[in-house]
């Protein structure tokens, strides 16, 4: 049964079709409307979906908004920088930028986490059974590794060498922030915030980072998640607002966490960031192939959610976990074709497994064989076959 409600604000009929036609996807009802009226139906909606496209929001809708839903922003895609600031109502969760064509499966992921809190994991983004790889990072040279890995894997997905070169900026700048900039000590200040790159690159070992990437054929994504959760959704919205501003001045400078959102926004398609305050902070790149061979480059929808936590019943299964504590320093190393190490085990102890059952069987085949041999062959003058294969004999005339 379709237990969430979404409202739609549009006045844009092809909209309505399409959102409509996603709406079971999301086990959800919906009503449409171009006024706020649309909002007292019989029904209180879960999300709100608002096409800002070619008029700003009605009046009052903030206050109109009822406490608990979920906000999704509909802008047009060349015009996103100009819709982040709606990320200021904390119950906004997407803006979206819409283009020639309506993306469902993004708005299937967007409002699917927004209806129910369960926002990790880079598969959601994702047709049903494409692979995904991750590796465990936890100093300087594995994240070197853990690039050199993903453009290898890159290229072999046939990304091309401009947008490979993008995926690297965004991969490195999301791996610098997980490992060094996430880390914080008891009153919330940066661990390595005084550090050169120089003396980060000397640090044997720091608190390990998952970095998950894959490919759907259009979209390229990697995502980076730590195990300690400390941005916050306010903070969150300061970078978001550094990167609107985007000045010379933040562009020239170095380090620090946020700081690097600039370049961020400019390479991939997509960004996603999931909070989970005090836990685990995901971020995600997504890399539209298909919008880069039109020649635009740059994000078209910026996505905020923090998890609500989730019944185990609902939860997705492939859906990413917290680093380990003790991750597996070759990790970061292996290539994208290799097993997980756990899996490569049950592999060599089923294949060994194998090998001794056959040996067995073999020995009592040959005994069994060897005893009927003694039982059948002729004695001495008999006229035995002397050329018959051995353990084998000719009956006797």
């Amino acid at each position: 049964m379709l237990r969430h409600h979404m409202t739609v604000l549009t006045r844009d009929n092809r909209l309505k079709r399409e959102v409509q036609r996603v709406t079971a996807a999301t086990a959800s009802t919906a009503d449409f409307g171009g006024e706020l009226t649309v909002l007292d139906g019989d029904r209180r909606p879960d999300l709100v979906i608002v096409d800002a496209r070619t008029e700003p929001p009605p009046a009052g809708l903030k206050a109109k908004l009822p406490d608990g839903c979920q906000v999704i922003y509909i802008l047009d895609e060349e015009k996103l920088l100009e819709g982040l600031p709606y990320f200021d109502d904390a119950r906004v969760v997407s803006v979206m930028g819409h283009g020639a064509r309506f993306d469902d499966d993004e708005f299937i992921a967007s409002a699917t986490k927004a209806l129910r809190g369960n926002v990790f994991g880079l598969n959601k983004y994702f047709p049903w059974g494409v692979t995904t790889y991750s590796v465990v990072v936890k100093n300087y040279e594995q994240k070197n590794k853990a690039i050199e890995v993903i453009l290898r894997y890159a290229n072999l997905a046939g990304v091309r060498g401009p947008v490979r070169d993008r995926i690297q900026t965004v991969a490195d700048e999301l791996m610098m922030n997980g490992l060094y900039h996430a880390p914080t000590d008891k009153d919330g200040k940066e661990l390595y915030r005084d550090r050169t790159i120089k003396e980060l690159a000397q640090l044997p070992e720091v608190a390990p980072i998952e970095v998950q990437y894959g490919s759907s054929g259009r979209y390229f994504g990697i995502s980076v998640r730590d195990g300690g959760g400390s941005l916050s959704r306010q903070r969150a919205m300061q970078y978001l607002a550094k990167a609107r501003a985007a000045t010379a001045d933040i562009e020239k400078k170095v380090g620090g966490a946020g700081l690097g959102l600039v370049s961020v926004l400019k390479s991939c398609s997509k960004l996603v960031m999931n909070l989970d305050p005090g836990s685990s902070t995901e971020v995600i790149g997504l890399f539209d192939m298909e919008l880069f061979a039109k020649g635009k480059v740059g994000a078209r929808s910026v996505h905020l959610f923090t998890s609500r936590g989730l019944p185990e019943v609902e939860a997705d299964e492939g859906d990413a976990t917290p680093p380990p504590a003790e991750p597996d320093a070759a990790a970061a190393a292996l290539p994208p074709q290799a097993p997980p190490a756990r899996r490569g085990v049950w592999i060599a102890v089923a294949l060994l497994l194998s090998v001794v059952t056959a040996l067995g069987t073999a020995v009592v085949m040959k005994k069994s064989a060897a005893g009927k041999a003694q039982e059948c062959a002729p004695a001495a003058g008999t006229g035995g076959d002397s050329g018959a294969a051995p353990g084998t004999a000719r009956r006797p005339r």
